[in-house]
């Protein structure tokens, strides 16, 4: 009987169990992989082999994981331990999946809602006092249909800026290369293809202006969370 509760037991907790085993050397990869170095390379050899015989499955499957922990200060803080730089009172809310977290960086008092995809393959970055609201998805990512072979476009820059006090609404996708300008509102469903400029506010598929946005914002968020329930 105790030899079957063990292992029930062990059956229950297995997902943590692998997580908490991996993720030092995870870690220790997505660090080299942000800053390099003799010393950085030789610890994150144990999470390239992790990596290899998982396909870069263990990395992916801790990354969506974190985002299920039930504490927003414990996520903050194992981004941080996977690579992402993330300012005071950044609150990231639940099921938040973050690609390439070593490539990331977010400014303070940015609040990042539920069930939102972070794609920062080519560099994210996410000014102070940012909101996403729940299922944005920005991505950095993405191939080329025109290739026959269906590769990624690699011809340009793909990375994407959100600057300070944007407001990007729920449902919202964010497409490679996108500049988001100061204090912009891009409206809830948008499909945001092109650069938006400093306060506009833009709607649609794709997105284009439909107003403007008052220039003289003064508010700051000071990481405290809302309630969704």
């Amino acid at each position: 009987m105790l030899l079957f509760i063990f292992i029930l037991v062990i059956l229950l907790y297995l997902k943590w169990i692998l997580i908490t085993l991996a993720f030092p050397w995870v870690c220790l990869l997505f660090q080299f992989r942000r800053h390099k170095g003799c010393m950085r390379k030789v610890l994150a050899v144990p999470g390239l082999m992790i990596e290899k015989m998982t396909h870069d499955g263990a990395s992916r499957f801790i990354i969506i994981n974190t985002g299920h922990i039930p504490s927003i200060t414990l996520r903050r803080t194992l981004y941080r331990m996977l690579g992402a730089d993330i300012e005071r009172q950044v609150v990231v809310h639940y099921k938040t999946e973050i690609r390439a977290p070593y490539r990331l960086s977010i400014g303070q008092g940015s609040i990042i809602g539920d069930n939102v995809i972070l794609d920062a393959r080519n560099n994210l970055r996410i000014g102070k006092h940012v909101n996403l609201s729940s299922n944005v998805s920005i991505y950095t990512e993405q191939h080329d249909y025109r290739d026959p072979m269906f590769l990624y476009d690699n011809k340009r820059n793909k990375a994407v800026e959100i600057n300070d006090r944007a407001w990007i609404g729920s449902n919202v996708t964010i497409l490679p290369g996108v500049k988001i300008g100061e204090g912009a509102v891009c409206c809830a469903g948008c499909v945001v293809t092109k650069d938006v400029a400093p306060y506009d506010v833009v709607a649609g598929i794709p997105a284009h202006k439909i107003n403007t946005r008052p220039q003289l914002l003064q508010y700051e968020f000071d990481g405290s969370s809302g309630w969704f329930y």
